[in-house]
């Protein structure tokens, strides 16, 4: 009986964090009270203290079921990048990786949204808020390395300053990423 009482539990927790995503998409994260998932989740507040401290320890634990869009650059690049291959194929496919994960899984796609256009990031959200902005280096310093790695090669000109150029591919890719999401907040939906 106790093994069932787990497998309820964690159904009970995975429903709760689906349907904060769903309200905080909605609603935005500081107008989302744990009531108002609760009655969305059709449950009482008592489930979701029994799962959740509080309204951070949800959103961080919706958070941490993703991979953020320069995060999973950074894994396809490391399994991918070797001596041979063309750097400008290189920098071109990692560029679409992170807009790939977009396009392709729903909820990242929904998580990214809530990070990125529905919520105000307070101390306690600090974490969340570094841990983007630690994906997004972790993505400039690779393109950077990529471009100054073309250049050794000749293909890319070598008079462009390389981190610059990266500062540049990187506010493209961020761009492209944040126009992406933002017509889903607009309607409220980032459903596939």
């Amino acid at each position: 009986m106790a093994r069932r009482t787990k497998e309820d539990a964690a159904s009970t927790r995975e429903h709760l964090l689906d349907t904060a995503e769903v309200v905080f998409l909605r609603e935005g994260v500081a107008r989302t009270s744990l009531q108002r998932i609760a009655d969305a989740a059709g449950l009482t507040r008592g489930a979701i203290y029994w799962h959740f401290k509080d309204k951070v320890e949800v959103f961080n634990a919706m958070m941490e079921r993703v991979r953020l869009p320069c995060e999973a650059a950074h894994d396809a690049q490391a399994q991918s990048l070797t001596q041979e291959t063309d750097p400008v194929e290189a920098l071109r496919a990692f560029a679409w990786v992170p807009m790939a994960r977009m396009l392709d899984d729903e909820r990242t796609r929904r998580v990214f949204t809530i990070a990125i256009h529905c919520t105000e990031y307070s101390d306690e959200m600090r974490p969340v808020l570094e841990r983007h902005l630690a994906a997004m280096e972790d993505f400039r310093g690779r393109t950077e390395r990529m471009i100054a790695g073309g250049q050794a090669r000749g293909v890319f000109d070598a008079g462009v300053d390389a981190r610059a150029a990266s500062v540049g591919f990187m506010a493209l890719v961020d761009g492209l990423l944040s126009r992406a999401t933002l017509g889903a907040v607009e309607v409220g939906d980032v459903g596939g």
